[in-house]
């Protein structure tokens, strides 16, 4: 048996950091803007990994694994890397904060991509299996970033900062596959197979 936790409340005045401070009206409003920014660049960056894992990633497990009956195995890994990352995010954010669960979460997600590439090289299915999986994990981040953006808004811009945050995906998951064809062609034709 487990004993029971205590759920966390915030620290006394006499807890608190020594360089805790309250934060005048300017300098709050220059957070959210920063914040909401950097939410920003983060949904374009995960929208930009997602649109091109469900594109060029069935394209991928196709031509490494030799079978084009296993392409949907790059949605299902997404997906599932999304949803076993959720919960664990989500603790992880109520036990040291939402910006370092989110900078987890992406640098996984990151790996991912590199294992991606590797196992490209390598002609590893499974391999390749197992990046796609972190690369879901963008998906749970992408998801929790609106939460963070929902968080630290002012009420009045609430609903406006989120919908920023929001939208800043589709830039991404747009741009994403369109950006396949010029990257292809950057690489030299050695590289290519086709």
């Amino acid at each position: 048996m487990t004993a029971a936790r205590t759920p966390r409340r915030p620290p006394t005045p006499a807890e608190a950091p020594d360089d805790a401070r309250e934060l005048g009206p300017d300098e709050v409003a220059r957070l959210q803007r920063r914040t909401r920014g950097t939410l920003m660049a983060g949904q374009v960056l995960a929208g930009l990994g997602m649109g091109s894992t469900l594109s060029i990633g069935a394209i991928l497990v196709a031509e490494v694994s030799g079978s084009p009956a296993l392409s949907g195995l790059a949605a299902t890994m997404a997906t599932l890397g999304a949803a076993l990352a959720a919960i664990p995010l989500a603790r992880l954010a109520a036990r040291v904060g939402r910006a370092r669960a989110l900078a987890t979460g992406a640098a996984l997600a990151a790996t991912g991509a590199a294992v991606c590439i590797a196992a490209g090289g390598l002609v590893s299915t499974p391999l390749l299996l197992a990046g796609i999986l972190l690369i879901g994990v963008g998906t749970a981040v992408n998801l929790q970033s609106r939460f963070a953006a929902a968080d630290l808004a002012a009420p009045a811009t609430r609903g406006r900062d989120l919908s920023l945050v929001v939208w800043a995906t589709t830039v991404g998951a747009v741009s994403g596959p369109n950006l396949i064809g010029p990257g292809r062609a950057s690489v030299p034709r050695s590289v290519c197979h086709n």
